[in-house]
């Protein structure tokens, strides 16, 4: 599914917090974190928190994660 850039970007980076090392979180944090500042701002939604947008976008990573994890596993199934 095609999406924006910018949407795309998000998703990938809430993707990468959940899915990496625990030494590698604050990282991810603060690239999510910026992300979803950055969408914010310009949208212009005053009245918007970062936990607003991901609630918002909640069904969409779903959707996402699960095509990652497939598409993990078709990879791995891959190399055997």
């Amino acid at each position: 599914m095609a999406r924006a850039p910018e949407l795309e970007a998000i998703l990938q980076a809430w993707f990468d917090l959940e899915s990496c090392a625990p030494n590698e979180q604050f990282a991810h944090k603060l690239r999510l974190e910026e992300l979803l500042d950055t969408a914010i701002s310009k949208a212009d939604l005053k009245n918007v928190s970062r936990r607003d947008l991901m609630t918002a976008l909640g069904d969409l990573y779903r959707e996402f994660a699960k095509a990652k994890h497939i598409e993990e596993r078709r990879r791995l199934s891959r190399l055997k």
